[in-house]
């Protein structure tokens, strides 16, 4: 499951940006009615006011939770989201290009809420990194998301009802490019802890009872008719991609057909021929490879080398690995440039691909396609 992850928050650097934009601040704190401001407001007296004590202050701890969130989106990548959200959305404000990058997060946060969720999803989708792709029946269009979005929302409302008693969730929807994009947010059924309380004569068995919230990612391509969905059990999954077939196109099969089966193709690695071709300026190397022989007992084989295709070359295995009734999984370095962090992509034969959607994932997808690993 995809988790938010933030980054531990460096408040001294993160207020420092706000030399001559101190109002925005202000602003901040004036969101809680209960919250008073230092006066005069500068930088270093409101970094006081976050040092002193606030025990027990929900609504401070909200402020800065409030900060918190718009630092998460202080990198390159964080700024390019929030620069992508303002154009979805077409937000307008003066001087929008010429803020440094906290400012405008909190200035976002501040003055358009819709926008800044929007971004939030954005960063969120952003770090998804392993998911279970289907390929549809055919490539359909979604002419009109409303409709069939809060069918999709009380449908599996429903079915999480029955599946695991509670029907509380909500689901945002954005989409890029071709991609329609679904943040699933839902409770988590979890086992009831029992602590004891001393007391001065008897212990005492108290039960405590958490409903913490999970979310989880769905993505369909109107142009390949692939969805792919993102949540660590699998009942949960297919009640998902069942519910979104029937609510969005009315056939709860069509993701799971016969012709669904194969979203990932590993057998196109026992080719004889089969090479890892990219662009100018790129490679990729297959790292780690996993096969089964048909041979007395079955063996499974796992060969792991800085260049695996290369290895079985050198030891004459490719005729063996060509005999495989199985490649169970694949994992592949793929660099985007000279210096830049090689992206690794992991495949397994149930339709699971796990790779980093930061940067570079449309590219990563063009190449699978192109090595006919991934079928649409």
């Amino acid at each position: 499951m995809a988790v938010l992850k933030h980054r531990k928050f460096n408040a001294d650097r993160f207020i420092d940006k706000f030399a001559g934009h101190e109002p925005v601040l202000a602003e901040h704190i004036a969101r809680w009615h209960s919250l008073v401001p230092p006066a005069p407001l500068s930088l270093d007296s409101f970094k006081a006011y976050l040092r002193a004590p606030h025990e027990n202050d929900a609504a401070f701890e909200d402020m800065v939770d409030g900060l918190y969130q718009a630092y998460d989106f202080c990198t390159k990548q964080g700024h390019e989201l929030l620069g992508e959200a303002v154009d979805i959305n077409q937000f307008e404000l003066p001087g929008i290009h010429d803020l440094p990058r906290e400012v405008l997060a909190l200035r976002l946060q501040i003055t358009d809420p819709e926008t800044f969720a929007l971004a939030c999803d954005l960063l969120f989708a952003s770090q998804v990194d392993k998911f279970v792709t289907y390929k549809g029946r055919e490539a359909r269009q979604i002419p009109e998301v409303n409709a069939p979005l809060a069918s999709f929302r009380a449908n599996l409302g429903e079915r999480f009802k029955e599946h695991k008693g509670s029907d509380r969730i909500v689901v945002r929807h954005f989409t890029d490019g071709t991609a329609h994009n679904f943040i699933v947010y839902h409770e988590r059924r979890v086992t009831a802890e029992l602590e004891l309380v001393p007391g001065t004569g008897e212990a005492l068995v108290t039960t405590r009872k958490f409903r913490p919230v999970r979310q989880d990612f769905i993505a369909y391509y109107t142009d390949t008719g692939r969805l792919e969905i993102e949540t660590p059990f699998e009942k949960e999954r297919e009640l998902m991609r069942d519910t979104f077939a029937l609510s969005f196109f009315g056939e709860v099969n069509f993701f799971s057909g016969a012709n669904a089966a194969v979203a990932i193709d590993l057998s196109v690695l026992k080719a004889s021929d089969f090479a890892l071709r990219t662009n100018e300026g790129h490679t990729a190397i297959l790292k780690d490879l996993s096969f089964k022989l048909a041979q007395t007992h079955g063996p499974t084989f796992q060969i792991r080398s800085k260049d695996v295709l290369t290895t079985l070359e050198l030891n004459q295995l490719r005729p063996k690995l060509a005999t495989a009734v199985e490649v169970k999984s694949a994992v592949i370095s793929i660099s985007f440039g000279t210096g830049k962090r090689p992206k690794r992509v992991t495949l397994t034969k149930k339709n699971s691909m796990s790779f980093s959607r930061a940067t570079h994932a449309a590219e990563t997808l063009a190449y699978l396609r192109d090595w006919k690993l991934l079928v649409d």
